[in-house]
């Protein structure tokens, strides 16, 4: 499984910089194929603008993460789960000293 925390880069913040999974959508998987996003789309059974939603922060639903699935060949929880350890984060961020603004 992907990490949701990239390690391209050192960080000298408290918090390594969070990868968020429409982030991973694209680098890890979309990136390494050629794929756009309306390929992505067609082959998905979803809007385009959805996919682009999702590469541009909006969350990843069961819907998607079982369409997800599907294309890339992992599983709907895999998604689901890159989603919700992405909001867990920002979550525990937010209640850390000087993690507010810091995503």
């Amino acid at each position: 499984m992907s990490s949701n925390i990239s390690r391209t880069r050192p960080s000298t913040s408290a918090f390594p910089r969070l990868r968020s999974p429409g982030q991973i959508l694209r680098e890890d998987y979309m990136r390494p194929r050629g794929m756009t996003m309306t390929e992505l789309a067609r082959l998905a059974g979803l809007p385009v603008a959805r996919v682009r939603g999702v590469i541009v922060g909006e969350p990843i639903d069961a819907a998607c993460a079982k369409r997800f699935a599907t294309v890339f060949r992992t599983t709907a929880l895999y998604w689901i789960v890159l989603q919700t350890e992405f909001d867990m984060a920002r979550e525990q961020r937010k209640h850390e000293p000087r993690g507010l603004g810091v995503l």
